[in-house]
């Protein structure tokens, strides 16, 4: 730019620029660093000739570095396992609360009225089993699956094999108890068995093999 009133700006004097705009350095090379709509770009590789200071100026590369995968994501067996232990164990205890409440409740009614009559003797029976000792593994069996229900979320290898060892205890249990009757066992067999079996599925068992450790040693390597 030329014209009365124009002087050119002296030697050293600070040069503004728009931001992006490449700047030639004394090597006719372009600028070394220009930012760009992601950020600066890197610096090009440098011509034959460059003085030796010029490349020590340079930022040293930036070692690539193995991003660390968190763990694999829960697969829905898992989920499906859990909420079938825990709602039938719940459902299992209240509807037995209920039943045992319901026998006294009516044991009782029916003595007041010296009413002996068939359903008073059924409910009397039901009544004297339960605390006689029966009440303890009907509540027991339940009580564990509960637990082990929400341990299998932990991705814990003994906790698969806790809550199957407690559904095979239950029904082996279950069937000298109804060994008269197995058809009621085979009723209640079919959801213990799911509940288990669904944990040993191949998806649920790589989720339980995962290590953190194990894994980042594979990257390091």
């Amino acid at each position: 730019m030329s014209g009365p009133g124009y002087a050119p700006p002296p030697q050293g004097a600070p040069q503004f620029r728009a931001p992006g705009e490449a700047v030639a350095d004394p090597w006719g090379q372009p600028a070394p660093w220009a930012a760009g709509p992601s950020g600066p770009t890197p610096r090009p590789a440098p011509a034959e000739g460059v003085p030796l200071e010029v490349l020590r100026a340079l930022p040293a590369p930036l070692a690539p570095t193995a991003q660390p995968s968190g763990p694999p994501q829960r697969p829905a067996v898992i989920a499906l396992a859990c909420t079938l232990a825990v709602l039938g164990s719940l459902q299992w205890i209240c509807a037995l609360s209920l039943l045992w409440v319901t026998a006294t409740v009516g044991t009782g009614a029916f003595a007041e009225a010296n009413d002996d009559g068939a359903l008073f003797h059924v409910l009397n029976r039901f009544n004297y089993r339960m605390l006689d000792g029966l009440a303890v593994p009907l509540y027991l069996f339940p009580l564990a699956s509960l637990v082990t229900g929400f341990l299998v979320l932990s991705r814990r290898l003994w906790s698969r094999v806790v809550h199957t060892g407690v559904g095979a205890v239950a029904l082996a249990w279950a069937a000298w108890w109804l060994r008269d009757d197995l058809l009621w066992w085979f009723s209640a067999a079919w959801y213990v068995v799911v509940a288990c079996l669904v944990l040993w599925t191949p998806a649920a068992t790589a989720w339980y093999r995962w290590r953190a450790d194990d894994h980042g040693t594979h990257l390091r390597g």
